[in-house]
């Protein structure tokens, strides 16, 4: 994904992206003043934008191909394997070998 930074989170979106308040606000003050359509042009332009890589963010975001029963039914599947993973970690590590005296 270009055109923003992701987070050190793996498979998070950056929450700033989502921010549309100042720039909506900022594009009414410029509007209801008249003046400057040049101005009012660029920041509708840089508005756009902001809503098209949000879109594109969303579009490429794991799983938001699935439906929430599907992503909910993934979720007990890992959750399931994990629990698997963590029980033969423990009998493993109890085994007399891994055991240090």
């Amino acid at each position: 994904m270009q055109g923003y930074e992701s987070t050190s989170e793996p498979d998070r979106f950056p929450r700033e992206e989502f921010s549309f308040l100042p720039h909506v606000v900022q594009l009414l003050d410029k509007v209801s003043s008249g003046k400057n359509e040049v101005e009012i042009k660029n920041l509708t332009k840089k508005l756009k934008e902001k809503f098209q890589r949000c879109h594109q963010i969303l579009q490429e975001l794991p799983g938001a191909d699935l439906s929430r029963e599907e992503q909910e039914e993934l979720l007990r599947t890992e959750k399931e394997l994990l629990e698997q993973k963590r029980a033969a970690r423990r009998k493993y590590s109890e085994l007399p070998i891994m055991q240090s005296e």
